[in-house]
Formats: structure tokens, sequence, C-alpha cells
């Protein structure tokens, strides 16, 4: 899964929560690399911190 595609029409700006839970879902995929293009990709959206990002989706996956 090419997940520029995947998350097409999402806008982390208009709904932060849809957004993140969409990405989670793509991270989960066995095609999922964590790279360069994935953290340009997150930049995009105002995500400097990579690791903090994924910190914060991840305690929220956990306590769902």
């Amino acid at each position: 899964m090419e997940f520029r595609e995947y998350m097409e029409g999402y806008d982390r700006s208009f709904d932060q929560k849809e957004f993140d839970d969409r990405l989670w879902e793509a991270m989960q995929d066995d095609d999922f690399e964590f790279g360069e293009d994935f953290e340009y990709f997150l930049r995009e959206y105002g995500i400097s911190d990579t690791h903090e990002f994924l910190k914060t989706i991840r305690m929220r996956k956990r306590f769902m």
C-alpha cells in the first residue's frame, strides 16, 4: 500500500483524530516502511517530531 494514496483527502488540520486513525491503519499494513518518505509526509502536515507523534498515537490506541 502506498500511504500517500491511502491518506489522500485526509487533512490533519480539519480532523486530527480521523487523520491520526487513518495513518495508524496505514502503518499496520505489511508493506509499510518507516523511512524518509514517511517522515517527509509527516513534516508536510507540521509534525516535526516524528517519534513523539508516533508515541502519542500508539498510547492513544493502547487505551482505546
